[in-house]
């Protein structure tokens, strides 16, 4: 560090400075007896009444009032100037206000007014003052402290020897804790008089803040670490939540697999929370800065992915990987040169360079391999690796490495365009991983199928352990959490969305239909016998009542009929009387068309991903076309610096929103309300609606953002659980290979399209969906983003400079 030297050639003008100022300091003349307005001096006699309200305004911004008189003397030779142009008011009162000058009622006197108000802020640091007028106001923890001016050198030199007849403080809003000093007269609604004083009264009243200033006062001065907390809340609260499912799931599990597969899902939600939780932890303990400086974050964000993709690959190894050895070697070799660049940084080489970008490049192709490795160590508890996984991860893992990387490019671009530097997302590991986290819910979502898959295997019926996976696998694939209110993030979808999935089933839940021990062919087979021979029996019945037969030929023609009905009911084991009041085809509606509800969910997520893809192209294409933030297009987006954050959260929940949501109802099958399947989907739509709407109608209300992109989605999420629930009841009621047309007909029957019955209601629902769908869509589409960009924002300058530029 340089030494600092005194040129000798400015001695001089520092005595001269040091001299100037210690005799303006030992004048006993207050610095406003210069001032042309005080060039009369100060009258021979004057007076002064002055008083102070402390009171809230609309109960949101504390304002302090004062009002002050002055009467002078009318020989004086500053009166005739305040009755002329006022050149004197400032020689009487501090400067600030609309003066008024009257005469008093005798004449004798020259009297001057003025009221100024001040409100007070509970932004600024501890101990500062506000002014108004001759009263001060400073505030200290929960407590206001209002005081006169305390010393004459503060006072207008006007008011030297003046007699103070009235000084009055008003607290009308709360009681005062301390009084200094006693006062002449305590009158009620608090009101504290001085009468009289031949000098100005040293009187301070100390306050308590109200509740809200106090939290107002609070946030303010802890703002920073306020939205830092929430912003940890409302992304990993949800996640917390989920841990602790899988803590007391892995408590109660004796099966050796699911407690594995716990603790693989249970690394990866560390993983997805810890630079959210290293965040809160630098910010709440003050080491932030410091840890920034030496790129300590940046280290911890390369070991964060590291770590658990060198885990995963060794776990690989174990079970029969046979290039895990040298994905091992890889990964290490890849965080070494991550952090010799890291540690080239520190040293001041220039942060301009593009290689300094090679950091966060190395740990987005990490989190792609901690992601790829978990997913397949987690893929692979039970042996092989199924065939839907590997198809899944063949298509996601080159997508994700793709994601990360242009997200990387993304910020380099957008930075380089708009600032002339590599912004922090583009140079700092950590806020690359931070931005990364918000998209990594996809990989919970395969985690949580994967454990589904294993209640599967050994459960034929929901248990209340895979219902709860069933709900947080529904919240997290359609509705996830992360959501603002006026700049505050919280997780009040998802928490609704938790809530309301539940409620609902216990509110509807009905008794599952017991197996009917036979394959689903010949369930559908009996569904048809059964119905013709029922339309034989009401056939019988109709002309036996018409006397078309009588007693003898309807009673030989009927109990054929009849006894065949009792054995086909019996055969599915159905009360033979019928008095259960259920049919072969409300067994066979109820049960679904695969034999568990793990098969029942796998076939609705087949059904849904294909009915859903038109959905999912319309919703990508609106949701980029324009937004409730005036974006025009996907190019103006992309010039945003979170651009291809939101875009990215876009794209992959508009594509999974549907496969989740019909796995859930196919899974909820045998539980959901309804003897025909399209009911079935009103539960989770109605959840669905209400997480949703719970958002929008608060942002609504805030002003934040519009209802309708919300009402849009539960529209379609309407129209195409309704579509998966029809294909599923025609997957039931199928008695032989065919083409579609084969397989809607024997639904068509049953739902009697054209007809008084179901199918009405199934047209009319449908068609209600439509109208309401079409009506949002003619005033403007504006279905606004599910992902919110604004908890991305670094916490603070510093934060950003340590952590990105250090140089800056």
């Amino acid at each position: 560090m340089r030494r600092l030297t005194t040129n000798a050639g400015t001695r001089p003008i520092a005595v001269a400075l040091l001299v100037a100022l210690g005799l303006s300091a030992l004048s006993p003349r207050p610095a406003l007896a210069d001032d042309m307005s005080c060039a009369f001096g100060p009258p021979r006699s004057s007076w002064v009444e002055t008083s102070v309200v402390v009171a809230e305004r609309g109960h949101d911004t504390p304002v302090m009032t004062s009002t002050t008189r002055v009467g002078v003397p009318r020989d004086w030779p500053g009166a005739a100037a305040l009755l002329g142009d006022g050149r004197a008011v400032g020689c009487l009162l501090p400067p600030g206000g609309t003066p008024g000058v009257t005469m008093s009622d005798d004449g004798a006197d020259v009297v001057v007014q003025v009221t100024q108000e001040t409100p007070l802020e509970l932004y600024d640091t501890e101990w500062s003052v506000e002014s108004a007028g001759l009263w001060s106001s400073r505030t200290s923890g929960e407590t206001r402290f209002v005081a006169l001016l305390p010393t004459p050198a503060d006072l207008p030199p006007g008011l030297t020897g003046a007699r103070w007849r009235t000084v009055v403080v008003k607290t009308p809003e709360s009681r005062a804790r301390t009084v200094t000093p006693l006062p002449s007269e305590v009158l009620p609604g608090g009101v504290y008089v001085w009468r009289d004083a031949p000098a100005p009264p040293r009187a301070e009243v100390a306050v308590p803040l109200s509740a809200r200033s106090a939290f107002q006062r609070w946030s303010a001065l802890r703002g920073e670490d306020a939205l830092t907390v929430a912003t940890y809340l409302g992304f990993a609260l949800p996640y917390l939540l989920l841990a602790g499912l899988l803590v007391a799931l892995y408590r109660r599990s004796g099966e050796r697999d699911e407690r594995l597969l716990i603790r693989i899902t249970l690394g990866a939600l560390a993983m997805i929370t810890a630079t959210e939780t290293l965040l809160i932890v630098g910010a709440l303990t003050g080491t932030l800065f410091l840890a920034g400086v030496f790129h300590v974050p940046d280290m911890l964000a390369i070991l964060v992915v590291a770590v658990p993709l060198c885990l995963a690959v060794w776990g690989l190894a174990r079970t029969g990987l046979r290039w895990g050895l040298p994905l091992f070697a890889g990964t290490v070799f890849a965080v070494v040169g991550a952090l010799a660049l890291l540690a080239a940084r520190f040293s001041g080489a220039r942060p301009q360079d593009t290689l300094w970008a090679a950091p966060s490049v190395v740990t987005a192709l990490l989190l792609t391999g901690a992601a790829w490795a978990i997913a397949a160590r987690a893929a692979r508890v039970r042996g092989r690796t199924p065939r839907a996984a590997r198809t899944l991860l063949c298509w996601s893992v080159p997508g994700l490495a793709l994601l990360t990387l242009a997200y990387v490019a993304h910020a380099a671009v957008a930075g380089l365009r708009t600032w002339g530097f590599l912004p922090a997302a583009a140079m700092s590991p950590f806020f690359l991983l931070r931005g990364l986290a918000y998209l990594m819910w996809p990989l919970v979502v395969l985690l949580l199928l994967l454990l589904l898959r294993l209640h599967g295997r050994r459960t034929d019926s929901v248990g209340p352990s895979t219902l709860s996976l069933l709900v947080f696998l529904f919240v997290v694939g359609t509705i996830r959490w992360l959501n603002t209110y006026a700049g505050m993030p919280f997780p009040l979808a998802g928490l609704v969305g938790l809530a309301a999935l539940p409620l609902l089933l216990r509110l509807t839940r009905r008794a599952e239909v017991a197996d009917p021990g036979v394959s689903r062919r010949r369930l559908a087979m009996i569904v048809d016998e059964y119905r013709d021979l029922e339309q034989r029996e009401k056939g019988l019945r109709r002309r036996w009542a018409a006397g078309e037969l009588d007693d003898e030929e309807h009673t030989k023609e009927l109990g054929p009929v009849v006894d065949r009905i009792r054995r086909l009911r019996m055969e599915i084991g159905l009360d033979s009387d019928r008095e259960d009041g259920l049919s072969p085809l409300d067994v066979a509606l109820s049960r679904g068309p695969g034999v568990t509800w793990w098969a029942n969910a796998r076939l609705a997520a087949r059904y849904a991903s294909y009915v859903g893809a038109p959905a999912a192209v319309f919703l990508i294409w609106a949701t980029w076309s324009t937004d409730s933030r005036g974006h025009d297009g996907w190019l103006d987006r992309l010039g945003d610096p979170n651009g291809f954050y939101g875009l990215a959260g876009d794209l992959i929940g508009g594509l999974l929103i549907w496969p989740v949501a019909g796995f859930v109802l196919g899974a909820l099958w045998r539980r959901l309300p309804g003897r025909r399947g399209y009911l079935k989907g009103v539960v989770p739509v109605l959840a669905y609606a209400a997480a949703t709407g719970a958002h929008a109608v608060v942002n609504n209300v805030i002003g934040q953002a519009p209802v309708r992109g919300s009402l849009v989605r539960v529209l379609l999420l309407f129209l195409v659980l309704t579509v998966v629930a029809v294909l599923m009841d025609a997957r039931a009621l199928q008695t032989r290979p065919g083409g579609l047309a084969s397989r809607l007909t024997p639904v068509a029957v049953v739902y009697r399209l054209g007809t008084a019955g179901s199918g009405i209601a199934l047209i009319v629902a449908q068609t209600a969906a439509i109208l309401g769908l079409w009506s949002q869509l003619r005033n403007g589409i504006d279905i606004t983003s599910q992902v919110d960009t604004s908890a991305q924002a670094p916490i603070s300058a510093d934060a950003q400079v340590l952590l990105g530029r250090v140089d800056r």
